[in-house]
């Protein structure tokens, strides 16, 4: 621990931020080592200065359309020992307007700031090129214009978040929220984030943002054939696939399909196939109607064992985790549902 040392947080906020990724770590942070003490009756040892700046100190307009009064400017922080990046996603716009960003953040790096970014703030920090050549993450749905983008930069859509010594970055918003009880942690000792989680009601210690991704079914890559053997798979993923037969049906080799169908998607032709096998059954887990091997056989796996491979290996989780995580609160609210075998067990049980 390093002891009651007060750290200076700079939130950064730009155009378009979503509020929850300042307002999320800004709570977390000035809690740590209040409310803990308060609810204990114990004297307040507050562990961290925390403001907001803008670009230009104006207010800044979130996503949800309110407007959030900054403390200051950036201009008006001379030294801080942390800067978090809140959610970027209109990254043209906000370096148009906020020419000084970049070689601001490089500045306090170079003084020995760290720096943090949560979600789609990923994208400032990427623009100021300490990322290259490093990996990242951010939400698993901008990872396609992110890749495009930064090239350089080695996108890890598995981890929750990523710590690289003094950079650091967040998959979503609420990996926001796990990043900030990290760096508690970081910075003031496992006993103070734990008593921060345990005041705030968080979870500690997820990893992954596996669970929470969605299959995107991109045809924007602009090969006709390929956009066709996308939309005949999308309808027939159930169904046995002869891909011999369907490069035939493009009046292509099987051997031209494959290597086409990966330059375009990323995927090869199975690999897309189990994706949108695996897409299907988290809907039908989640609706929560159907034992976990009646959707094996509705989706198309004949071979339970193997589509709890494939399900854990796509998701991170066992269909049945998926299904406790991701069933909503009427499937909770119904107690039971039946098993493999037919036979009633509760819901969110493991299948080992």
């Amino acid at each position: 621990m390093m002891g009651k040392t007060i750290h200076r947080i700079t939130l950064l906020g730009c155009y378009n931020s979503m509020a929850s990724t300042l307002f999320g770590p800004m709570d977390i942070f000035n809690q740590a080592g209040r409310l803990w003490n308060r609810l204990g009756k114990l004297p307040q040892t507050p562990f961290f200065e925390v403001s907001i700046a803008s670009a230009d100190g104006r207010p800044i307009r979130c996503l949800n359309n309110v407007m959030v009064q900054p403390h200051c400017s950036i201009d008006a922080v001379d030294e801080t020992d942390l800067i978090v990046i809140a959610s970027a996603t209109y990254i043209d716009r906000i370096l148009t307007t906020g020419p000084a960003l970049v070689p601001w953040i490089r500045r306090q790096y170079a003084r020995g700031a760290h720096v943090a970014s949560i979600c789609t703030g990923v994208f400032l920090l990427a623009e100021t090129g300490l990322l290259d050549g490093r990996s990242a993450t951010l939400h698993w749905g901008f990872a396609d214009q992110f890749r495009s983008r930064y090239p350089r930069v080695n996108l890890d859509l598995d981890r929750m978040f990523i710590d690289h010594g003094r950079l650091y970055c967040a998959a979503g918003a609420n990996a926001g929220m796990d990043l900030s009880l990290y760096l508690v942690e970081k910075f003031c000792g496992r006993q103070t984030a734990v008593q921060c989680a345990k005041t705030m009601v968080l979870d500690m210690g997820r990893e992954t943002q596996r669970p929470y991704g969605a299959f995107l079914l991109s045809k924007a890559h602009g090969d006709p054939v390929v956009a066709s053997v996308q939309a005949w798979m999308e309808d027939h993923h159930t169904e046995a696939v002869d891909y011999d037969h369907l490069a035939a049906s493009q009046r292509i080799s099987r051997r031209s399909l494959e290597r086409r169908f990966k330059q375009a998607t990323g995927y090869t032709p199975l690999g897309y196939l189990q994706q949108l096998r695996i897409e299907s059954a988290k809907r039908l887990l989640e609706d929560g109607r159907h034992t976990v091997a009646e959707i094996a056989d509705l989706v198309g796996y004949a071979d339970i064992s193997f589509f709890r491979k494939i399900f854990v290996k796509l998701t991170g989780l066992q269909p049945r985790a998926y299904q406790a995580r991701f069933g909503g609160y009427g499937s909770a609210g119904r107690g039971m549902a039946r098993s493999a075998d037919g036979v009633p067990s509760t819901v969110g049980k493991c299948d080992f």
